[in-house]
């Protein structure tokens, strides 16, 4: 009898292992997590553009890259846009106010975890190229997920960049309450980051750059 109920407590005890390696928040990291993913421009706003490439576009597959790559990480994940479309409303007379108007509202009545904005950089000086991380302090939150960010980008792609503060003049970000950032991941005008972001194995590997840092926001 001794033996039998000393089996029950070491398969009991095994189970309780076994279930604690197999926790989503081990095997998931950012299970539990809703995060709004929000590609810039589209529709008859192309953002900046080089020759005939529209930024536009590239927003949006790379929104679709690390929507699935957070996802696969456990969060549950939207886009305010799936297509080449603003956000604008139909009879509104400026577009692009109406357009940010509404992605405030669908952010801030989502209330999510937090919030990216994906867009790219252009200059004139081609040489520039990487990403960059820019925070409003609407949120308190948002300088350390920049921070955090910002080093994570840094590394991987070999740059020594420092993450800015959204400037006063920008409409959409000082109304955004919950947690988010900007993320310029790329620049249009550099031929480097065109030539990657063309490609699935980048845009795959950026995207996990930014779910480590989240992870780590996270943890």
């Amino acid at each position: 009898m001794k033996k039998f109920v000393f089996l029950i407590i070491l398969v009991f005890i095994m189970l309780i292992s076994l279930a604690a390696k197999f926790q989503p928040s081990n095997s998931f990291p950012l299970f539990g997590k809703f995060i709004i993913l929000d590609p810039g421009h589209g529709g008859l706003d192309p953002g900046s553009i080089y020759k005939e490439e529209y930024e536009k576009y590239y927003n949006l597959e790379f929104s679709h890259t690390l929507k699935k790559e957070l996802e696969n990480f456990g969060a549950t994940v939207i886009m305010t846009r799936t297509g080449d479309y603003d956000l604008s409303s139909p009879s509104a007379s400026r577009r692009k106010r109406s357009d940010f108007e509404n992605r405030i509202k669908l952010i801030n009545e989502n209330r999510p975890d937090l919030y990216i904005s994906l867009h790219m950089n252009s200059l004139s000086n081609s040489k520039y190229y990487g990403s960059q991380v820019f925070y409003s302090e609407i949120n308190s939150q948002n300088k350390l997920i920049a921070d955090i960010l910002q080093k994570k980008l840094n590394s991987y792609l070999k740059l020594d960049r420092d993450y800015k503060k959204i400037s006063d003049d920008k409409y959409m970000f000082k109304r955004i309450d919950p947690p988010g950032v900007l993320i310029e991941y790329g620049f249009i005008s550099s031929s480097r980051d065109r030539a990657n972001l063309k490609t699935k194995k980048y845009r795959e590997e950026l995207s996990k750059i930014i779910c480590y840092a989240l992870i780590e926001y996270f943890s």
